[in-house]
């Protein structure tokens, strides 16, 4: 994988990076963006060469192998869009990153001061260089330096960084109210909701640009008595929008949980990706109530 290079003194990295600037004057990378008659892949040779392998598509699918320089052959459409890059053409290696499209310049045209040189090096072969991707709408989605060791390292797909950018959505805090605050009432309605959320949307941290967002749907409320879950409007304020009627007397512990419908967004452009989860629930909270019977008293 290709590591994003946070600040630090490394003395070994300074040799691999005065090496890698010495061989990299000598390289020139011609990364062209594939003809309309091919699908090409940039790859890396077995000499450590880069090359485009193409195949050239046929009438009824048929294709043949073939490439742009000396490699062997590729099957393969590239799974982003180059021509996004295709302003940075020349000794710039364009490659892509799930379907995030990738340019770099190696060697980079300028390396880190003393105080800021990177840590060491992943590998042996990892070379300190300039990476710029951009996303399927064409906006870019990450920049910066960072140790480089081949575009065969595609990086994660927009998936991965979708079902990543879904593991930090986190719900708020909240306790699950009720009214009467302690002791209910038989065929009185008692109210439900949540104590402590916003009415408004939660959104995850960003994965190269893609964010999950949660949008409020509903809670769910278990009275406690054997009636089963109930759902209500997303109720975060005292009000008669979630109701139960209790019909026996008794101690309950209610439980009651938010849930949000989630879509995915990158760069804040909607992205639908088929299969992903497109809801988030909560946790349970527990809440004790106590459910008396009324007593009338008859007056003659």
């Amino acid at each position: 994988m290709l590591t994003i290079v946070r600040s630090g003194p490394a003395a070994g990295a300074r040799a691999v990076l005065v090496l890698a600037l010495v061989a990299g004057a000598f390289l020139f990378i011609d990364a062209r963006p594939a003809v309309a008659d091919k699908t090409c892949d940039l790859v890396q040779l077995e000499d450590g060469t880069l090359d485009y392998l193409c195949t050239e598509t046929r009438p009824g699918g048929e294709g043949s192998g073939g490439s742009d320089g000396d490699g062997g052959s590729g099957n393969t459409a590239p799974p982003c869009d180059l021509s996004l890059i295709s302003m940075y053409e020349g000794a710039d290696e364009q490659y892509c990153m799930g379907q995030n499209a990738c340019w770099v310049n190696n060697p980079t045209v300028q390396y880190p001061t003393p105080d800021t040189w990177p840590e060491e090096p992943p590998t042996e072969d990892a070379v300190y260089v300039y990476r710029s991707c951009v996303g399927p709408d064409g906006v870019v989605v990450s920049e910066g330096y960072t140790w480089y060791t081949g575009p065969e390292d595609e990086g994660p797909s927009l998936e991965e960084l979708a079902l990543q950018a879904l593991g930090s959505l986190s719900t708020p805090d909240f306790s699950l109210a009720h009214s009467p605050p302690r002791n209910s009432i038989i065929y009185i309605d008692t109210w439900w909701w949540a104590d402590g959320p916003s009415n408004g949307e939660i959104s995850s941290g960003a994965a190269l640009g893609v964010v999950a967002v949660g949008t409020p749907s509903h809670i769910e409320v278990d009275p406690g008595d054997g009636s089963g879950v109930m759902t209500c409007d997303f109720v975060t304020a005292e009000s008669d929008a979630c109701s139960y009627t209790y019909d026996r007397a008794g101690d309950y512990t209610s439980r009651g949980r938010l849930v949000y419908d989630v879509h995915f967004e990158q760069n804040g452009s909607p992205l639908d990706i088929a299969g992903l989860p497109d809801s988030l629930e909560s946790g349970w909270q527990e809440s004790t109530i106590t459910v008396a019977e009324s007593q009338a008293v008859v007056v003659p």
